[in-house]
């Protein structure tokens, strides 16, 4: 890279750290923004980073000793996402995730094991919906809620940075690391179709297809199992927010487990729902009780998290025990955040073991 570009990229974040509106969120990172910008200033002049450059075969400087430098050619494609188009290696190697569920979920999924990834810090697990022991040895940069260390992901190396548009005001200083990619979850809520684009970034898309050739399959065992069931149970989802006086309710296509609900054919209470989100009172809870209730907890603070597998044993007022699930003892306690097929899976798991088995 040219001086005159690494002045520019020095002066364009120095420019976004103190526009006024970051002033508040990033006044305390001060110290550690000048610490980055000065290594990304470095780094641009002496990067193993490929630089990448639309309708050409890029080449990425590598140093192989003090004298010489050789040169690997890399083949590359052009993707849309949510803040325009941008280059990126045709099959990515080391790719940043800064999420912990709905992209990353696809990233494993695709056999794609990331140099580094984001965690949800106070949540019921590091990465909700996915086993920990997937990412055991693959570094945090970082968690939800917070931005994310800009150092660790230089020194990762990473050749593709996935996230999502929240990270929107920190897209120059990520793009002057690596090509980024950030997705817009509200305008891609689906899980099929956002795995489906996960896959086309990264080169996977046939693998895509076989994930969801297998979910579907599964969806059609489970409804034969159930027979007559998916026409007579009703089932009703609500989450719990760490208050004994309010409760959520979403709408049926915009979270995964109601995608996958109503993929079985299962009768939702919720099915008429418009709003994406309502947050409701507890006196409104006999309304959207049902032969089976499940109860998510994953907005729960850490301390509201009870030891007890008991997923009510905090809520002792008398209306709960009103509700004919709660009756009939069909109130399941759940984790049902879903990113994609890992996830999905886990929750057609809980509908063979609460509907078919029990």
């Amino acid at each position: 890279m040219t001086f005159t570009k690494v002045v520019h990229t020095v002066f364009s974040s120095l420019r976004i750290l103190w526009q006024p509106r970051q002033i508040l969120s990033n006044y305390k990172l001060l110290p550690f923004f000048l610490t980055i910008v000065a290594v990304l200033a470095i780094a641009a002049c002496n990067s193993n980073t490929p630089q990448l450059y639309r309708g050409q075969i890029s080449s990425t400087a590598m140093r192989t000793d003090k004298l010489a430098l050789a040169r690997t050619p890399i083949k590359t494609k052009v993707v849309s996402h949510a803040l325009g188009e941008v280059e990126i290696p045709l099959k990515p190697q080391r790719v940043v995730v800064l999420e912990e569920n709905l992209i990353l979920d696809s990233v494993l999924a695709l056999g794609v094991k990331p140099v580094g990834v984001m965690s949800c810090r106070g949540c019921e697990e590091n990465f909700r919906g996915i086993p920990s022991n997937l990412l055991a040895d693959i570094p945090v940069v970082g968690n939800i809620g917070s931005q994310p260390s800009l150092e660790k992901i230089l020194s990762l190396k990473p050749d593709l940075i996935l996230g999502l548009t929240w990270l929107k005001s920190s897209y120059k200083l990520l793009s002057s690391i690596a090509p980024t990619v950030l997705i817009d979850f509200p305008s891609m809520y689906d899980f099929k179709e956002r795995l489906r684009y996960v896959a086309q970034v990264l080169g996977k898309s046939d693998r895509a297809e076989e994930l969801l050739t297998q979910y579907q399959n599964r969806i059609q065992k489970l409804r034969q199992q159930l027979g007559k069931n998916l026409e007579t149970r009703t089932i009703s989802v609500i989450h719990l927010t760490g208050s004994a006086d309010i409760f959520y309710s979403y709408r049926p296509d915009f979270l995964a487990y109601n995608q996958i609900i109503s993929d079985v054919g299962l009768r939702l209470i919720q099915k008429t729902q418009k709003e994406p989100q309502l947050t409701l009172s507890i006196e409104v809870l006999p309304k959207y009780d049902a032969d089976m209730l499940f109860i998510m907890t994953e907005l729960l603070k850490k301390k509201f998290k009870k030891a007890n597998s008991e997923p009510l044993s905090f809520l002792q007022k008398p209306i709960w025990s009103t509700l004919q699930a709660v009756k009939n003892k069909q109130i399941y306690k759940v984790n049902w955040t879903v990113g994609g097929p890992i996830g999905a899976n886990r929750i057609i798991d809980d509908l063979f073991k609460y509907l078919v088995k029990n």
